[in-house]
């Protein structure tokens, strides 16, 4: 099985990486988004990406 590759990292912060997961006699793709040390399984890149401008969000609100 081989380690997430990177595949985006935007500018303002976080990491979005592809993984590919086995279960059973299929292999899995997943991308794994990631931002201040919370990350989260996806099926697509769009929502890891929807994902970290969430968490961007949210630390936007707390700091004010």
């Amino acid at each position: 099985m081989a380690l997430p590759e990177l595949i985006y990292s935007p500018i303002d912060g976080g990491t979005i990486h592809k993984y590919e997961i086995s279960g059973g006699k299929r292999k899995f793709l997943r991308f794994i988004g990631c931002y201040l040390g919370q990350c989260n399984f996806h099926k697509n890149i769009d929502d890891a990406n929807d994902y970290i401008k969430n968490l961007k969000a949210l630390q936007k609100i707390q700091n004010l």
